[in-house]
């Protein structure tokens, strides 16, 4: 007996076949590229986070070893420091070592009886206070020259001096002497207080005088006594006295 089955072939019992055809093919060969496109992107980050964390390493074992070197070079810089200031205060002496004899020599003499000195320092230059006001008409360029600072003079160096006095009128006296001085100007009283020692049994005046102290050579000496006198290179019986 001859059976004919007249159904499509998609209702066959035995027909489950899939075709694709040529777009999923596409797409399938679409897929595996982005797939492995993903996994060599996911390989070469991981490469190059290996080499960075190589790369970090070496650079801390680097600088653990160059901690020492570090230390040693700052040790170094703060010994030059140490040694250019002590250079540079010998040669201060240096260049004035004559002018220090003649201002001890100046100070001795300028103090009187019942006073004497306890201490000699040079302290720093106070800045000139700047103009709070400009005169009307006065253009901006020429109100910054009115409050530039002045020219700071090598030779001339604020001092401070501390001592005791016995009196006021002794005190007085020192002050005045330094006054008359040609190595000395600004003479001004810092502070005085009166003070006892010797068990209490004597009392003084402690006192701080501060003022401008001028390093001058010989020839600049000369040319300022020639200057007071009017020009006359013939010196004072003071200025005499200082210069020899």
């Amino acid at each position: 007996m001859i059976e004919i089955n007249l159904l499509p072939k998609n209702y066959l019992k035995g027909s489950r076949t899939i075709s694709l055809g040529k777009v999923g093919l596409y797409v399938i060969a679409g897929a595996a590229g982005v797939v492995l496109m993903l996994a060599g992107i996911t390989f070469y980050q991981m490469y190059q986070l290996s080499n960075l964390e190589k790369n970090i390493e070496k650079a801390s074992q680097r600088a653990a070893m160059l901690q020492k070197d570090i230390k040693l070079v700052d040790a170094l810089t703060d010994v030059k420091e140490k040694i250019q200031d002590r250079m540079a205060a010998v040669e201060r002496l240096d260049r004035h070592r004559s002018v220090w004899v003649r201002l001890l020599e100046d100070i001795s003499g300028d103090v009187p009886e019942f006073v004497w000195l306890a201490n000699y320092s040079e302290t720093s230059p106070t800045p000139a206070p700047a103009a709070k006001a400009t005169r009307a008409g006065q253009t901006n360029s020429q109100a910054a020259d009115t409050t530039a600072a002045p020219r700071v003079d090598p030779n001339v160096h604020p001092v401070e001096i501390e001592g005791y006095a016995f009196t006021l009128n002794a005190l007085a006296s020192f002050m005045i002497n330094m006054m008359r001085s040609d190595y000395f100007d600004e003479v001004e009283l810092v502070s005085t207080k009166e003070t006892k020692f010797n068990s209490d049994k004597e009392r003084a005046y402690n006192f701080v005088v501060s003022c401008d102290a001028h390093y001058l050579s010989d020839e600049e000496l000369q040319q300022m006594i020639a200057q007071a006198n009017g020009g006359s290179a013939e010196p004072s019986a003071t200025s005499h006295k200082q210069l020899n």
